[in-house]
């Protein structure tokens, strides 16, 4: 798992973001973006916090460390753990960030123990289950809808 230094770093991978028309160069350090850049950070540095390590964290079958909410929960103990990870970590940021890197968690998350559900491609759904839950990654979608209508 990144921690906050390791996510603000991963932004600087080149990418093209625009806002109003202009080219961004950094998120990490534009006035529009850096807070929120920063909330994220501060997210991915409690997995590592011992203080808050210990609600948000646990270890996979596989013997790595990952969130709680990204693991498939067993039974009713862990399910429990897994909504206290996921509430500890909505209060770290007081509820404002609706899209963090937990979005995508309880899909992912349900990859690896239902991959027989992705008849033909239950190799993939394991090694993205496996992916997510070693590296805690932020994964977002986006819809696009054309203006005829389409999407």
């Amino acid at each position: 798992m990144m921690n906050g230094k390791e996510y603000l770093e991963s932004l600087r991978d080149g990418r093209t973001v625009f806002l109003n028309g202009d080219k961004v160069d950094d998120v990490t350090t534009h006035p529009a973006y850096r807070n929120s850049a920063r909330s994220i950070a501060q997210l991915y540095d409690a997995l590592h916090d011992p203080d808050t390590a210990r609600i948000l964290t646990a270890k996979t079958d596989e013997g790595h460390t990952t969130h709680k909410f990204f693991k498939a929960s067993k039974n009713a103990t862990e399910l429990l753990e897994a909504r206290d990870a996921i509430a500890q970590w909505s209060k770290l940021s007081y509820g404002f960030m609706g899209r963090t890197p937990d979005y995508k968690a309880a899909f992912t998350g349900s990859l690896g123990p239902y991959s027989d559900f992705y008849k033909g491609f239950e190799d993939n759904a394991k090694r993205w289950y496996e992916k997510t839950t070693r590296d805690v990654p932020f994964c977002n979608h986006t819809i696009y809808k054309s203006g005829n209508g389409q999407e």
